[in-house]
């Protein structure tokens, strides 16, 4: 086994740590439960051969995973590991609701502490609430009882908020998907990097994507055919979290005695900084071709479930996604029309509804932590599933999302152009901005920013404000011919355009078009700005290109 520092903590961690949010299981009773011999065997398997961080939660496997957890450490084997559990911070109602939970998590897992104890999921909502009842403090008390030894959060949103978040407090560790297709999203490589630099131990979640990485299409395997390096997929995508030097511990959550035994067999030869630049453009290639091959990016994480319309909302969107990797449609309609189609059908199948019976209530909306718009999907779901409509013509296969974000108001420093979109030369506007950047410091550069801004005062005139820009903190002078402008805090609806630039209209058109007029959630905030994200994922003529596009939402 191979060990790391634990950010500042006095640690030596393994490399590899063990999630129990997807623990083998059977069915029993015609439900779906953890295999109890077989988690067990496989949590000391795991310990016996040096992994020694463990990672649960109160809700996984409906509320069952801890109690799992807690018999398998029994017989000497937790004292030779580190425990980390959380708190369901969208449970929490009030003060109390702290110590009712960790009590309970302690006697469930038969233990009198937790080496480390996180807020579960942050995101802005639930980071208000931790601050509205002062759980810091709350957190800090508990430490001095000795029933948690150290303090640290997982999340889910965007850089913003968990810079926001990193910079609150004097954090023990930080928990963050990351992975080699979702690099450039939630906390983002920016954010692990921000966390590493101050101390912080970054444990990584969702390496492999929910699985998705370790079962490639025939495009992708033939990459990792051809690669001068042999690896199987999942170690592919192992290899480039390990190989961070900000990451301390990846979590990896095993199902099946295999799985575990082949990612052991990974972990003794991962390494910091040991991928070439060979390896890392091969990676770069399979990214590409696993995103345009997602179109839910949902990882079955089973926060969602149960839905109360009864909607088995992951097996939905595993279903959908699935006509993208698999050549055999009637097959997935099959499967779609096996799931229970009425309330008359969930008597006898629980929680094993298709995407028709959605009532589009929103509860999802709130915990999903792919910040998935739920309810528009499971009716696209329906219309290529239930309808049979052709998903090419259901979903266009040149955008990705939306993902619904947050955002906090930030600074950029660019130039300007108020004018009419159809006489505008942008390329020559981003000419004149690249040519000026390189006068200011403390700017991102890390990616630029096409914001557009309309007045009723333009509107009129057919015209708008188009700021090329890059975000920056704090701003020592302003170069001739730049400016300054604040963007406020915003909830956005963010879509991935693919492809060459030449077709981003094709994309406009179809969120103006389609997805705004037919949201039964969302609507546009008037005059508020909406930008374009141009990252490395950005190459103008390529139909590999990838734009982030912000638009500006509120619930109606």
């Amino acid at each position: 086994m191979k060990y790391r520092k634990m950010g500042s903590l006095d640690w030596e961690v393994s490399a590899l740590g063990m999630g129990c949010m997807r623990l083998p299981t059977k069915i029993d009773n015609g439900k779906e439960v953890i295999d109890e011999k077989k988690a067990i065997d496989m949590i000391r398997y795991a310990i016996n051969s040096g992994i020694n961080y463990f990672d649960t939660a109160f809700p996984y496997h409906n509320e069952q995973s801890e109690i799992i957890v807690g018999k398998a450490l029994q017989d000497g084997y937790r004292e030779k590991i580190k425990l980390v559990t959380k708190l369901p911070m969208w449970l929490i109602n009030k003060k109390e609701d702290f110590d009712r939970f960790l009590n309970t998590q302690l006697e469930k897992l038969q233990t009198d502490h937790v080496d480390i104890y996180l807020f579960h999921g942050l995101n802005r909502q639930l980071f208000e609430n931790l601050k509205k009842f002062d759980f810091i403090k709350k957190m800090e008390e508990v430490k001095a009882s000795g029933k948690i030894r150290h303090i640290g959060f997982s999340f889910h949103d965007s850089f913003e908020v968990y810079k926001e978040i990193i910079d609150y407090y004097n954090w023990d560790m930080t928990q963050i998907q990351w992975n080699f297709v979702d690099h450039n999203t939630q906390a983002t490589t920016k954010g692990l990097e921000y966390a590493a630099s101050k101390g912080i131990a970054v444990v990584v979640m969702e390496p492999i994507k929910g699985g998705k990485l370790a079962n490639p299409t025939k495009e992708i395997e033939e990459i990792i055919e051809d690669a001068p390096v042999k690896r199987t997929a999942a170690n592919w995508a192992l290899q480039y979290v390990w190989n961070h030097p900000g990451v301390s511990v990846v979590l990896s959550g095993m199902s099946a005695m295999e799985q575990l035994k082949e990612n052991i067999e990974s972990v003794k030869n991962s390494g910091i900084d040991t991928l070439s630049q060979e390896e890392l453009k091969i990676i770069a290639d399979m990214a590409i071709r696993y995103r345009k091959k997602s179109i839910i990016p949902c990882t079955f994480c089973l926060y969602c479930q149960p839905c109360p319309s009864g909607v088995n909302i992951p097996q939905n969107f595993r279903l959908l996604n699935g006509l993208l990797w698999i050549d055999n449609k009637d097959g997935q309609i099959e499967k779609y029309n096996s799931l229970a189609k009425s309330d008359e059908d969930l008597k006898t199948m629980e929680d094993e509804g298709n995407a028709s019976l959605c009532t589009k209530c929103g509860e999802c909306l709130e915990i999903c932590p792919q910040m998935i718009d739920i309810p528009y999907n499971l009716e696209k779901v329906h219309l290529v599933l239930g309808e049979r409509q052709e998903i090419s013509e259901v979903y266009k296969l040149f955008i990705r999302g939306p993902q619904i974000v947050d955002k906090k108001e930030f600074q950029v420093i660019g130039i300007e152009d108020i004018g009419k979109r159809a006489t505008r030369n942008t390329g020559q506007i981003w000419a004149k901005f690249q040519n000026l950047a390189t006068k200011i410091p403390n700017r991102d550069a890390s990616h630029g920013l096409g914001i557009s801004i309309v007045t009723e005062e333009l509107l009129e005139k057919g015209e708008n404000r188009y700021i090329v820009s890059n975000e920056i903190e704090i701003v020592d002078n302003i170069p001739d011919g730049m400016i300054v402008e604040k963007i406020p805090s915003q909830k956005y609806a963010v879509f991935i355009h693919i492809g060459p630039l030449s077709k981003y209209g094709e994309t406009l058109q179809y969120i103006y078009g389609d997805w705004l007029p037919n949201n039964t959630t969302y609507e546009r905030v008037p005059f508020a700005p909406e930008f374009e994200s141009y990252t490395q994922r950005f190459n103008l003529n390529s139909d590999q290109s990838e734009l982030d596009i912000y638009i500006p939402i509120q619930e109606k």
